[in-house]
C-alpha cells in the first residue's frame, strides 16, 4: 500500500525557552488524497532523548503545530513530529529540536520546600488530641516546584528531640503529589485503626502515640508539628506484686526463656509449645559472642502460634551467679504479629538495678560490680486469660473495644455470664459507613470487602454511588432505560456506566439494567480495575473523576487543574467532529453546568469547583448511616472464603521488574521493559512475566487447575505448571491491557498460541514448592514460596517468572505457543508504582542473594 500522510515538516530547531516555537507540513507523500491535505488533521507530537539515546514519548499532543518549551528545557534534546495515523520516527517528517536557555528569564528560585502544616482536612487547626479515623490535611508550601512532584509521609514519633529523626517509624507514604501554580500541594489521609500496630511495634506500652508529616524533595525535607493521639491499646503497668516474706521477685521456672549466652541453662522453650522461641540478638539481629554491655541495645525476637492479639509479660533479667536474679524491665505487651523483634536499650537505670539488686536497701553482693560479665535473659509470660472467640470480619472504621479492667483470670472468670444477643453485623463492623441507612445488610458487607480488596476507602465509594443515583442506589437509574439503544450514547447503574464504559467491562447496558445492586457491585469492582482509574483512587475527589472524566482520575489532589474548559478547539473530518480529548474536554463543560461556581464564569471546571460537589454528598452520607439493624447474626456470618474467588494474580500486590540481574536498571530505564513479554531484551526473547518479590513470599494457584508439573530447570530452578481446568473463568478474567512497551518489543502473543486448546502456567524460580504433582488446585491456593533457584551466580533483582502457554511443556520453545501474561495479572506498570516500591527495589538491587536449588 502507499504512503500517505506527511513527508516533510519545517520549524524552528533552537528555540528560545519560555517562547512559542511553530512548525508547518512542507510537503506531503504523493498519494496522499487532497481532502487530507489539511493541517487541521495533523497530530503534532513531542518526544525526548532519554539517557538510552531513544526518544520516547512526553504525552504531549497538539493539533496546532507550536510549541512553548519550559525553563529547564535547554538541558534536553526533543524531536517534533507531525502525523496524520502514527508517528515514523525519522526524518524529515520529524525534526530534531534542541531548546537555549532563554538569558532574559527571570532568574530561578532555588527550588525547596518552606514548611509543612497539618490540619483536618475542613482546614481547621489540630488544637486536640486526635482520634483514630480522623481525616486529615498536609500541605506543603514550596518554592520554584510548581508542576513538580512531591512525597509526604506520616511518621511515628519515638525518638526523644525536636524535629524530623529517620529513626522513627514510618507510616504510610503518599503517591506523587503534583505543587500547583501558587505553590501549594496537599496531601489527604485518614488517620486509620491499621496504624496502632505499626505505632505499636517498637512500644506498645506507650499512653499516646505522637505524629507527624514530612514533605520530601530529592532528598530536601520539611517536617510539620506533632500531633498526639492516644493509644488505644495502652494499658497501664501492674505494680510489681511483691511476694511475701520480703522475697525477691524471681523468674518462673516453667516460662519460655531466652538468654545472650547461648548454652546458658536460662535458654529454656515453651513446654506447652506455643511460644516457639524466645532469643536475644545484638541491634544487628546477630548471635553474640560476648556479653552486651549496658547503655547498648539489644533485641528480643519473640515467635509464638495463634496469638495475635493477645496479651504478655516481657520480662528482662541479669543473672546473677552469686545471689539472686535482678529484674530490669516488667511490662505487660500485645502480640502484633507471628514474629515480633522489640528493641531493648539496656539503660543506666538498669545497670544500676544490676549491681545494687531490686532492693536497694539490701544491696545484691552480686558480681557485676566486682568486674565480672553479666548474662542478660528474657522471660515471656502469656497472659492466657481468654479463650478464642468466634471468627468476624475486622472493619478498619471499628472504634476499639473497651478492655475489661479486671485484674486477676480468676476474677474475670467468675463474674456472671451475660445473656447471649442477636447482634447485627452492621452494627458490630458496619455502622460508621455513610449512606448505610439507604442500602441492605448485604450491600453494605460487599462494599466493604469490595474496598478492602481494592485497598480503598469505602465512604468515598458509596459517596461516588450516593451521587450518581441522587441517594437513591437504584442500579435501573440513568438516561440509558428510556431507549435502550446499544449504539447510543446513556448512562445506567450506580456509578452511571456508559458506552465506552460497558464495552471496556466486557457488559452490555442492557445486561446491566437487568441486574440487582447485588450482582451490579461485581461490574463497580471491576471498574476500580480499569487502566484509567486503577491505583489512582487517592482522594475523594478521585473517586468523582473516575467517573465524570476519567483520564483525569488521580489529579484530584490539584485543585486548580482545568477538567472542562469550552475554548479548546474542535478539529473536524469529513463535516464531523473529532471525538478527541480536545472535544470531550470541550463538551463536558456545556454538559455539567452544576460546577459552574465561579464568580465570574470563565468557560472552564476546575478539579476544586468538582470537589465542592462531591464533598456535599460525603457530608449528606453521613447523616444517612443505617441506625436500626435487623439483619443477620454476627456468629452466624462466616467470612468469604479465598478459595471461592475464581482468579487470583500469581503473588501478592504484583509489580514488575525494574531491575536486571545484574542489578543494573531502574526506573527510566531499559530495566522497566526488561522482565515483560516479547522481544523485550535489546531484541532477545523474553518468554514471561517477571514479578519483582520477596524471597520466601506466598505464590499462588491463578485459576482452578490441576498440578502438571513440578521439575527443577537450570536458569529457571524450581518449576511448577498447572494445567488449567477452569478456562472459562480464566478467559472471562482477560482484561483490556494496553502493551507498555510495543516499540521496545513488546508483544500479545505469538503466532501459534491456540486458546482452544489446553492452557498451562508455568511458575519458576521457586524457593519451595507445596504442592505435589496431580494435585487439584484453586484460586487463591498457596502453591509455593518465591526464590532465586535456577539463577547460578546469584541475582539482585528477586522475582517471580510467570508464563502462560497452550502445549504441554513449552520450555525451550521460545515464545512460541504463549502469550502476554499483562492481559491477566493485574500488576503495577513502573508509573503505577508507589515511592516505597520502587525504593524497596532498589534497595533490594544493591545485594545478589543467591540459592541455587532453593529449598531442599
Amino acid at each position: 500500500m502507499a504512503k500517505k500522510g506527511v513527508l516533510r515538516i519545517t520549524g524552528n530547531t533552537a528555540p528560545q525557552t519560555g517562547e512559542k516555537a511553530f512548525y508547518k507540513v512542507t510537503e506531503w507523500y504523493p498519494d496522499t488524497p487532497a481532502n487530507e491535505r489539511n493541517e487541521s488533521l495533523i497530530t503534532w507530537e513531542l518526544f525526548r532523548k532519554r539517557e538510552n539515546g531513544k526518544f520516547t514519548t512526553t504525552h504531549i499532543k497538539k493539533k496546532v503545530g507550536e510549541f512553548t518549551f519550559g525553563k529547564d528545557a535547554w538541558q534536553y534534546t526533543y524531536r517534533v513530529e507531525g502525523y496524520l495515523d502514527k508517528p515514523e520516527g525519522k526524518e524529515p517528517m520529524s525534526i530534531i529540536v534542541q531548546p537555549q536557555k532563554n538569558k532574559q528569564q527571570a532568574p530561578q528560585k532555588e527550588k525547596d520546600i518552606l514548611g509543612v502544616k497539618l490540619t483536618f482536612q475542613d482546614g481547621t487547626p489540630v488544637n486536640k488530641k486526635l482520634s483514630y479515623r480522623d481525616r486529615l490535611l498536609a500541605t506543603a508550601k514550596c518554592q520554584g516546584l510548581e508542576g513538580e512532584p512531591i512525597f509526604f509521609t506520616l511518621w511515628e514519633d519515638d525518638e526523644k528531640g525536636d524535629g524530623h529523626n529517620k529513626k522513627n517509624q514510618s507510616v504510610v507514604k503518599s503517591p506523587p503529589v503534583l505543587v500547583d501554580s501558587q505553590g501549594y500541594a496537599r496531601w489527604n489521609f485518614t488517620l486509620l485503626n491499621t496504624y496502632i500496630a505499626i505505632a505499636n511495634q517498637r512500644e506498645d506500652d506507650k499512653k499516646q502515640h505522637e505524629y507527624y508529616v514530612t514533605a520530601e524533595y530529592n532528598g530536601k525535607i520539611k517536617a510539620s508539628d506533632n500531633a498526639n493521639a492516644d493509644n488505644p491499646e495502652y494499658k497501664a503497668p501492674s505494680t510489681p506484686h511483691k511476694p511475701a516474706g520480703g522475697a525477691k521477685p524471681q523468674p518462673n521456672p516453667d516460662s519460655p526463656k531466652g538468654s545472650t549466652r547461648p548454652h546458658s541453662p536460662n535458654n529454656q522453650p515453651d513446654k506447652k509449645g506455643v511460644i516457639t522461641q524466645v532469643k536475644l540478638t545484638d541491634k544487628n539481629g546477630k548471635e553474640f559472642t560476648k556479653n552486651p554491655k549496658f547503655g547498648e541495645t539489644i533485641i528480643v525476637h519473640i515467635e509464638s502460634k495463634n496469638l495475635v492479639g493477645k496479651k504478655y509479660i516481657l520480662k528482662i533479667w541479669e543473672h546473677d551467679m552469686v545471689g539472686n536474679n535482678d529484674l530490669l524491665y516488667n511490662h505487660e505487651h500485645t502480640f502484633l504479629a507471628d514474629k515480633i523483634n522489640l528493641s531493648m536499650p539496656l539503660t543506666a537505670a538498669m545497670q544500676k538495678t544490676g549491681e545494687l539488686g531490686n532492693d536497694k536497701k539490701n544491696p545484691d553482693s552480686g558480681e557485676y560490680w566486682k568486674g565480672g560479665q553479666q548474662e542478660i535473659f528474657a522471660e515471656v509470660i502469656l497472659l492466657n486469660i481468654s479463650s478464642k472467640s468466634q471468627t468476624i470480619d475486622v472493619d478498619i472504621m471499628e472504634e476499639p473495644k473497651p478492655q475489661n479492667n479486671g485484674n486477676t483470670a480468676t476474677g474475670v472468670k467468675n463474674q456472671p455470664k451475660p445473656e447471649q444477643k442477636s447482634t447485627c453485623i452492621c452494627q458490630e463492623q458496619y455502622k460508621d459507613l455513610i449512606w448505610g441507612g439507604a442500602v441492605s445488610c448485604e450491600f453494605r458487607k460487599k462494599v466493604i470487602q469490595i474496598s478492602k480488596r481494592a485497598g480503598i476507602d469505602p465512604n468515598n465509594l458509596m459517596a461516588a454511588m450516593a451521587h450518581e443515583t441522587g441517594g437513591t442506589f437504584d442500579p435501573a437509574c440513568g438516561t440509558f432505560k428510556k431507549k435502550k439503544d446499544e449504539t447510543a450514547e446513556g448512562y445506567v447503574g450506580l456509578l452511571q456506566i456508559g458506552k465506552d464504559a460497558a464495552t471496556d467491562l466486557k457488559i452490555t447496558r442492557t445486561e446491566l439494567l437487568a441486574m440487582d445492586q447485588i450482582k451490579q457491585l461485581d461490574y463497580i469492582e471491576k471498574y476500580l480495575y480499569l487502566p484509567l482509574v486503577r491505583g489512582k483512587l487517592n482522594t475523594l475527589t478521585d473517586f468523582y473523576l473516575a467517573v465524570l472524566f476519567p483520564v483525569d482520575c488521580g489529579k484530584g489532589n490539584q485543585p486548580n487543574h482545568i477538567v472542562f474548559d469550552n475554548s479548546l478547539p474542535i478539529s473536524y473530518k469529513n463535516g464531523k467532529a473529532i471525538k478527541n480529548l480536545n472535544y470531550w474536554r470541550n463538551v463536558g463543560y456545556a454538559a455539567n453546568p452544576a460546577f459552574h461556581k465561579e464568580a465570574k464564569e470563565e468557560g472552564k471546571t476546575y478539579v476544586w469547583e468538582i470537589a465542592e460537589n462531591i464533598k456535599k454528598w460525603y457530608d449528606k452520607g453521613k447523616l444517612n448511616k443505617v441506625q436500626n439493624f435487623s439483619c443477620q447474626n454476627v456468629q452466624n456470618t462466616k467470612p468469604e472464603s479465598p478459595t471461592t474467588n475464581k482468579w487470583h494474580d500469581p503473588v501478592d500486590n504484583p509489580i514488575c521488574t525494574l531491575y536486571m540481574q545484574s542489578g543494573n536498571g531502574g526506573k527510566g530505564t531499559s530495566g522497566e521493559h526488561w522482565g515483560l513479554f516479547g522481544k523485550t531484551r535489546n531484541g532477545s526473547k523474553h518468554q514471561g512475566l517477571d514479578l519483582f518479590v520477596v524471597p520466601g513470599s506466598n505464590v499462588y494457584a491463578c485459576v482452578k487447575g490441576v498440578v502438571h508439573k513440578v521439575k527443577w530447570h537450570s536458569g529457571y530452578g524450581n518449576t511448577m505448571t498447572i494445567k488449567i481446568t477452569d478456562k472459562e473463568s480464566f478467559f472471562n478474567h482477560r482484561r483490556d491491557y494496553s502493551l507498555l512497551y510495543p516499540s521496545n518489543g513488546e508483544i500479545s502473543q505469538s503466532d501459534n498460541f491456540d486458546k482452544t486448546k489446553d492452557i498451562f502456567l508455568f511458575y519458576a524460580h521457586l524457593e519451595e514448592v507445596l504442592v505435589e504433582e496431580n494435585v487439584e488446585v484453586g484460586a487463591g491456593k498457596v502453591i509455593a514460596k518465591s526464590g532465586v533457584s535456577g539463577v547460578e551466580k546469584g541475582t539482585c533483582a528477586p522475582h517471580l517468572h510467570f508464563e502462560i502457554f497452550s502445549t504441554v511443556y513449552a520450555v525451550g520453545m521460545g515464545l512460541n505457543y504463549r502469550c502476554n501474561p499483562g492481559f491477566y495479572v493485574h500488576f503495577k506498570a513502573p508509573n503505577e508504582q508507589s515511592q516505597n516500591e520502587l525504593n524497596l527495589q532498589k534497595e533490594t538491587a544493591k545485594t545478589k542473594i543467591k540459592n541455587l536449588y532453593g529449598k531442599k
